[in-house]
């Protein structure tokens, strides 16, 4: 069950909420923007899903009251040493192109759906401070595969 919002932040409470797709689309797809997103976040999940990923987790200012977060950001942890023969190289491509409108470089997935995902733990924020401790307020994603939405 996905929590209430904090009133004193707009934000999830810490932690980890365990959510299926259709409860993520159900609370968070509240405008045109999060709608756009939540398909963004479909076809990286339904991705992660095809090669065995089961741990997904979702933050930033998604989980938020914000009605047009920039995006959808994330991470997976790897389920084995096998993952990066499964895993389509398009969702582990982290070569920047340049958005113009923008000004600035993203990636391709970011570009495209509007989700940024890494891969934990390769992807740490520091020595000391993973990815997982670094990101406050998550969602999990999962198990649902079979979710209508």
């Amino acid at each position: 069950m996905i929590p209430a919002f904090d009133p004193a932040t707009g934000a999830l409470p810490p932690g980890d909420h365990r959510a299926t797709l259709e409860e993520i689309g159900s609370r968070f797809g509240f405008t045109p923007r999060r709608r756009w997103l939540l398909k963004g976040l479909r076809a990286a999940v339904e991705a992660f899903w095809l090669a065995g990923i089961e741990d997904i987790f979702i933050d930033g200012s998604f989980c938020t009251e914000k009605p047009d977060p920039g995006d959808v950001d994330g991470y997976w942890t790897e389920p084995d040493d096998g993952v990066d023969d499964r895993i389509d190289r398009y969702w582990i491509d982290f070569e920047m192109i340049l958005v113009p409108h923008l000004r600035k470089q993203k990636w391709r997935m970011w570009v495209d759906h509007g989700v940024e995902f890494f891969i934990h733990p390769l992807c740490r924020q520091s020595r000391q401070l993973d990815f997982r401790s670094f990101s406050g307020r998550i969602e999990k994603v999962g198990p649902g595969r079979n979710s209508g939405s």
